[in-house]
């Protein structure tokens, strides 16, 4: 299999890539540990245009993972609240007996229509983290699908990373590994610009996702939003969060979250092992996670812009 391929089979997986979902404790801590680390850097659980949900709400979490955000949300919210959690696995979804009565969980692709009996059904949408890179028409795809979910009035959350940069903690260090990891990526990134010409003519190339790169922030901006407003939403906002907001030395987060990221990024590379043409290895890959795991422990850090998309559909129409 010839390296184009297997980037096309991992875009393929869209819109999973490149969180790693599973049912194992290492992964399932990884995700938790995101979570939590991006709510503190948002400081909140739904952004503050975003009305209390009423005791009756009905509250939706689409490529739910774990379910970190549902679970902490239904704990903050009365009890006769229901809370759904979509995702294309159920790898990550928490044992029955952890899960809360007013908690359920569904199988669903977010660029599949669902089914006419969810329609209309859920005050709040949300979305977090749910692709590497997400090109116009399926972003506009998905937005259209999640939109069709919400009651009138209700309000669609979009919460994801762009802008992936790497630095310098202290003076003289080595960022060699962690830059070849983000180098060794440019085939996902090519493949989902659109192919090998990278153009992506057919609908607008990528505009949100963790392998995105905002060369014009402002325009950027004004797609995605746009799309929001081109699938039938009003109040459309977006707030961008660098990761390095929060100064709290004490609680490690960038060594948490940039382990957490480069764990994301060895994982996607990991489908390029033993791929014809690719030069990847398990020996090289193996040898790789150590050397950038030494040079986290030296002070390099990644920040990421957290990008939260709101927009309400309205009341009529």
């Amino acid at each position: 299999m010839q390296v184009k391929n297997a980037c096309a089979r991992r875009a393929s997986l869209q819109p999973r890539t490149p969180r790693i979902v599973g049912n194992n404790n290492s992964t399932t801590t990884s995700l938790d540990e995101q979570h939590a680390i991006t709510t503190q850097i948002l400081g909140f659980l739904l952004h503050p245009f975003i009305p209390p949900p009423s005791p009756t709400a009905k509250i939706a979490d689409v490529g739910t993972g774990t379910a970190a955000w549902l679970l902490d949300l239904a704990r903050s919210l009365p009890p006769t609240c229901q809370f759904t959690g979509f995702d294309v696995t159920p790898s990550g979804f928490p044992h029955e007996s952890a899960r809360p009565k007013n908690v359920t969980f569904k199988l669903h692709d977010m660029f599949v229509p669902f089914p006419e009996e969810e329609h209309g059904n859920y005050d709040v949408v949300a979305v977090r983290f749910v692709s590497s890179a997400t090109r116009r028409g399926d972003f506009a795809r998905a937005v259209g699908n999640l939109v069709k979910l919400l009651k009138p009035g209700g309000w669609l959350q979009w919460i994801d990373s762009v802008n992936f940069g790497l630095y310098c903690g202290v003076a003289g260090l080595s960022r060699e590994a962690c830059q070849e990891v983000y180098e060794g990526l440019e085939p996902f990134r090519s493949q989902a610009a659109g192919g090998e010409n990278g153009k992506g003519e057919d609908d607008g190339g990528p505009v949100i996702g963790l392998f995105v790169r905002d060369a014009w922030p402002s325009k950027a901006r004004a797609v995605r939003e746009r799309v929001f407003q081109e699938q039938g939403l009003v109040d459309v906002h977006e707030d961008v969060f660098s990761t390095d907001r929060l100064q709290k030395p004490e609680l490690r987060l960038r060594e948490k979250g940039t382990r957490n990221i480069m764990d994301c990024f060895l994982g996607c590379l990991g489908e390029l092992v033993g791929v014809e043409g690719s030069g990847w290895t398990k020996e090289r890959l193996d040898a790789l996670r150590v050397k950038v795991m030494r040079e986290i422990d030296g002070g390099v850090y990644h920040t990421l812009d957290q990008v939260c998309l709101v927009g309400r559909r309205p009341e009529q129409g």
